[in-house]
């Protein structure tokens, strides 16, 4: 006799981009997860690299900065799962 497995699908709209309208989207969405958001600063702060928390909480969006792929890749990221976790 065979058991049937439980499996689940997880179906997240994706997040194409962390444009000038998502700047401080972060902070505003996702503030009472500052643990996890914390931890994606230390690793891109150990890389010498501008965090997350910085950049999600500039004054002003700047092209130059922000869509770069190793800055909006990350903020994409963060943001998607974070999302997700909500």
């Amino acid at each position: 006799m065979t058991q049937s497995k439980q499996t689940a699908l997880v179906i997240a709209p994706g997040r194409g981009t962390y444009g000038k309208g998502e700047l401080g989207y972060l902070a505003r969405h996702h503030g009472a997860r500052a643990d996890m958001i914390a931890r994606f600063d230390a690793v891109r702060a150990g890389k010498g690299q501008p965090t997350l928390t910085e950049l999600d909480g500039a004054a002003r969006f700047a092209n130059s900065v922000h869509l770069r792929g190793d800055v909006a890749a990350p903020l994409i990221y963060a943001a998607s799962h974070l999302d997700y976790l909500a």
